[in-house]
């Protein structure tokens, strides 16, 4: 990442390709600047004169509308994923996954073999691939791709309804209405504790957002086995609070002071971290006593949110389509086609 501070240009740079934003007038410095030293090829996506409406950086889309931007993943791998599934035509799924004992493994279900194996590893992997881009289905898929090393038909069957839900919704837009100077990093955070059937592990999921624009979410097993539901949303806030200090110092980096608010629906997790010391929860890992301080200093303060207007619930379970499509409407993403 660079930043111009007397051009206030901002260039993000990925092996040989790069992005950069800024005014017309900074932006043709810069191509002339570059130029001078380097053979380019320039694509200009705005709505100055030569400029086109849309364009690709790394194969993910970039448009401009009369509202602000959109930002869209490479729509070609959910086709590709229909497509090795033998999906083409299917009329699709609603969701992508089932929540209780209709998603664990039934004792008709076997491990895979051979070449059945390396197919749904294929396949599972190309879903990873723009998981962070889907928050509708990242939490699905996340839990296809722990299942990579052992493989079983009730695995496949799984996958299958993440390839009927992509041919179904093969395309989320994130859309960047115009808006003004933000000064907070909201971060909301939720757990969904022992939902590993197998392990009892818990998921932690999140949002990132600037003001009306989400900018990261994210879905992770917690590596610890919680005891309790407060104990989960505990370690999810704290994976909250450290990805909100990495993008609070990225945006530093750009030349932006922001604050942080970390949002959770937890009302015992927010007891534990309100106070000071473990108390009664000796057994919680003391390292999340690390967020007790830093929400002391006032560095992360905390916020209690209903449990329905949290958008992290959509990256830590399996929800029905009314709620992904009001959590992704919060976030301002839309499914387009399908």
């Amino acid at each position: 990442m660079f930043w111009h501070p007397e051009k206030q240009i901002k260039t993000l740079f990925h092996g040989d390709a790069y992005v950069s934003s800024g005014t017309t007038d900074s932006m043709d410095w810069l191509q002339k600047e570059l130029t001078k030293a380097y053979e380019i090829k320039t694509q200009k996506v705005g709505n100055g004169v030569g400029y086109q409406s849309e364009g690709k950086v790394l194969n993910w889309v970039l448009r401009v509308t009369e509202d602000g931007w959109e930002m869209e993943a490479d729509p070609r791998h959910a086709e590709l994923v229909v497509e090795q599934l033998g999906l083409k035509d299917d009329k699709g799924m609603g969701t992508p996954g089932l929540s209780g004992a209709d998603e664990d493994d039934t004792d008709e279900d076997v491990l895979l073999t051979g070449a059945d194996i390396t197919s749904y590893r294929g396949v599972v992997a190309r879903c990873n691939y723009p998981a962070s881009d889907r928050p509708d289905c990242n939490y699905t898929i996340k839990k296809g791709c722990r299942e990579m090393s052992s493989p079983t038909t009730g695995s496949l069957r799984r996958l299958v309804r993440i390839g009927r839900y992509l041919k179904n919704h093969p395309r989320l837009v994130w859309k960047f209405p115009m808006q003004g100077q933000q000064s907070e990093v909201i971060v909301r955070t939720d757990a969904d504790w022992a939902g590993c059937r197998r392990a009892r592990k818990s998921t932690s999921g999140g949002s990132i957002s600037i003001g009306e624009h989400c900018i990261k979410t994210w879905s992770k097993t917690q590596a610890v086995i919680a005891k309790s539901s407060a104990e989960s949303e505990l370690y999810g806030g704290v994976r909250g609070a450290c990805e909100g200090l990495g993008i609070k110092t990225l945006c530093m980096d750009m030349g932006s002071d922001v604050g942080i608010t970390l949002e959770l629906d937890a009302t015992a997790a927010k007891g534990i971290l309100d106070r000071q010391g473990i108390a009664k929860v000796r057994h919680i890992d003391v390292n999340c006593l690390w967020l007790q301080e830093q929400c002391a200093k006032n560095i992360v303060p905390l916020t209690k949110i209903p449990g329905e207007g949290n958008s992290a619930d959509l990256m830590a379970k399996h929800l029905s389509i009314n709620m992904i499509l009001r959590h992704m409407l919060k976030l301002s993403l839309a499914h387009v086609g399908g």
